[in-house]
């Protein structure tokens, strides 16, 4: 499955339409889909087209906190019909639970974090909806961290093209590790 992903990507990547699979992508990876969209940054950025990398994470980063709003739309008047089935289908209703529980104490730091993370955004989204999260705080922490993240990921791939797709493909799994560790020990802190 992984295998495949990478493929299309690759081939949407290579596609005279790429921007728009890239709007659709990280749309609907905000509240439906379970590819994360940087691998799609990744092979657009690699291939040196037509897009400078501020184009890219920004059409990534608009996308992704229009379709973080469908998530929270989602969570906020359809839980019980859809929110409670996608959580179900992803095996997301652990993760769901206890980022409900946190995202009560402290709402802009979570948000901000979580939104950057490798966490799926889509529990993000759809617990920020059921939970009645602030709609001017959720946009707000959405850009911040989808924003962060876009033009992080963006940026370094520019500077450093083939190599950092190279290294994110063979060292995918400790990478998020590293990040998730770095993420938890600030976020620890900020809570004290």
């Amino acid at each position: 499955m992984k295998e495949k992903f990478l493929q299309w990507s690759e081939n949407a990547a290579n596609h005279r339409h790429a921007m728009r699979t890239l709007f659709w992508v990280s749309f609907i990876e905000s509240s439906l889909s379970p590819f994360p969209v940087y691998f799609l940054v990744l092979f657009i950025l690699a291939h040196k087209v037509q897009h400078s990398w501020q184009k890219v994470a920004l059409v990534a980063t608009v996308s992704s906190v229009l379709g973080g709003l469908l998530g929270y739309i989602i969570g906020f008047y359809f839980f019980t019909t859809i929110g409670q089935s996608l959580l179900d289908f992803y095996h997301f209703q652990e993760q769901f639970n206890n980022f409900g529980n946190s995202l009560k104490e402290n709402q802009f730091w979570i948000l901000t974090l979580a939104s950057m993370t490798p966490i799926p955004y889509k529990i993000i989204t759809i617990a920020s909806g059921v939970f009645a999260i602030n709609i001017p705080l959720f946009l707000l922490t959405s850009i911040l961290g989808r924003g962060l993240k876009y033009f992080i990921v963006a940026y370094v791939t520019q500077k450093y093209s083939i190599k950092v797709k190279e290294a994110m493909l063979e060292t995918f799994w400790s990478t998020v590790i590293i990040f998730l560790i770095i993420l938890f020990v600030i976020f620890y802190f900020l809570l004290k």
